[in-house]
Order: C-alpha cells, then structure tokens, then sequence
C-alpha cells in the first residue's frame, strides 16, 4: 500500500522542499496551479470520458453516496463547531466546508490512478458534479447568508455561485468529453496526442503544488477546531460512505473504491483561498497542513483495508 501512497507524498514533498529552498519560487504556485486547473485536469477528463460509453458515465447511487457523506460531515462539523465550541455561524461553516470538500482533483484522482490499472475516469466526473454542484454552493450560500445582511445579497450569491461552476474548466472539459461520446466524434490524431501529454503532466504538477503551498504555514487558531475539522474530513466522511455503500450492492467495485477514496481525501487546496474573505484564512491554511499530512496515514490505511 505504501507504494501507492509513498510516490504521491513524496512528489508533496519534492514540492515543499523545492519552495522551501526556493528552486521553485512560490510566486510561481499561482501559474502553476492555473496550469494543472486549465491544461491538464481538463486533458485528462476530455481524453479519459470522450472514450466512454455514454451510459456509463452517470451512476446515481454512486452520486447519492457521495452526496449525503459530504453533506452530513457538514452538517455535524457545523453543528458541534457552533453549539459545543461556541463559534459564530460563519467560522462554523467554514468549519463545515472544510469537512465537506475533498481534494479530489490534486490528491484523489492521481492516487485512484495509482491503485487501479484501469481507473474509471467517470468516477472523478461524478465527483466534480456532486463538489461543484452541490457541496460548494450549498457551502457558499450559507456562508455568505449569514456574513451578508443587506437586501439582494441571496440572488448575488446565487448568481456569483452559477458563474463559479459554469466557468469551471474541469466542469467544461466533462461536458466536452460527454458531448463528443454521445455524439461519437473523434479528435484528431495530433490533438489527442497533445491532450495525451498535457494529460500526464496532470498528477505530477498537481501535488508539487500542494507541497508548495505548504510552506511558511503554522498551525494557528484553535487546536480542538482544527483537529475537528480533520478528523471529520478523514474519518467522519468515508465512515458515512462506507455505511452508505452497503445500500447499493449492486455498485461495480472499481466505483465502490473510487467514491471511498475520494470521501478520504484531505480538503481541497484553495480551502484557504476562498474562507479567507471571512477571516479564515490562517486557520484554514493550518488546517489544511495537518489534514495533508495526516491523510498519509489514513489513506494507507484505507488502502490497506481495500485490498485485504
């Protein structure tokens, strides 16, 4: 099982001390990451889903599963954080976000394609649909509800939330993949190539990234948040998928441990990006840094009881 996850970790690590001595100055994080965002995630969905059968790509009970794991690891992170720790309806919401919102594209897809041969790529489709549909509005509206009070800000919200997710480039390259396998359209052969290239260059650009932003964080604010908040992401979340999953029998494996590895993921990396506009941004960013390193241990561990 380590050598699934060691070879992931250590391209985190490649990317920390590369910042860390500044081979890789972290001014250039951003561009990069723009990178793995507009090129190569979305290569890698084009190439992988234009190759499917159409009615393959859409499974509800594998969306269902991951839905109602995501959501009441919210729902419980933003309870205990508002009624046990007594934080304000925003913090515990941002809490909650970061229980909810997998990393699914830089950390999950790279390593469900080091687990599987034949990794089914409409699993990391399904994924994306549930995160940008469902998780992330469902998480910016509240927060945004309750950080806002003057009149007219819902419908902002709303509008600002159906532009994030209509602008997504991963989210376009899914709908491109899927018209082009309706359709039966093939591109040509030097473009499939390209997107091939740019496609390999996904996993390995993705995780140095995350091991570059790393750098300079401490862990900040409370201890007992933070330590909520992961062990709800790591724990809490693939727990509920788990027990879900026992529903729906009739799951193909490879997506049985495809939504479970992704339900394990630590949180997604802009997770300090986006809460920082409420104030959060050093809690997040610790936050982010524990969950990283911790998931070590429990996506071995999940590895280890998958193939036993």
């Amino acid at each position: 099982m380590l050598n699934i996850t060691a070879p992931i970790f250590f391209l985190i690590l490649v990317g920390f001390l590369g910042t860390r001595y500044q081979l890789l100055p972290k001014e250039a994080l951003p561009a990069l990451s723009r990178f793995v965002l507009y090129f190569a995630l979305p290569s890698v969905m084009v190439t992988k889903i234009s190759a499917l059968d159409l009615r393959a790509v859409v499974d509800l009970s594998y969306m269902l599963v991951y839905a109602v794991g995501g959501l009441v690891a919210f729902a419980l992170t933003l309870l205990i954080a508002r009624i046990f720790l007594k934080e304000t309806w925003v913090i515990a919401t941002v809490s909650g976000m970061g229980a909810m919102m997998p990393n699914s594209s830089f950390i999950g897809f790279p390593i469900l394609l080091q687990y599987l041969d034949d990794a089914p790529a409409q699993a990391f489709a399904m994924a994306l649909v549930v995160e940008n549909i469902l998780f992330l509005p469902v998480a910016l509206v509240l927060m945004e509800s309750v950080y806002h009070h003057e009149p007219g800000v819902g419908k902002k919200i709303i509008g600002n939330v159906a532009k994030r997710v209509a602008t997504n480039p991963v989210i376009l390259s899914v709908f491109v993949g899927v018209m082009l396998s309706l359709f039966g359209l093939h591109l040509p052969h030097f473009m499939n190539s390209s997107l091939d290239l740019l496609a390999m260059a996904a996993a390995p650009s993705a995780l140095v990234v995350i091991g570059g932003s790393l750098v300079g964080v401490t862990v900040q604010g409370s201890k007992v948040r933070t330590g909520l908040v992961a062990s709800m992401k790591l724990l809490l979340f693939p727990m509920v998928v788990f027990g879900c999953l026992q529903f729906f029998p009739q799951m193909p494996t490879e997506l049985r441990i495809a939504v479970l590895l992704f339900a394990a993921m630590p949180m997604f990396s802009i997770y300090p990006i986006i809460c920082g506009e409420y104030g959060q941004r050093s809690f997040c960013a610790s936050t982010l840094m524990v969950t990283t390193v911790l998931s070590f241990v429990t996506i071995s561990s999940l590895l280890y009881l998958l193939h036993g």
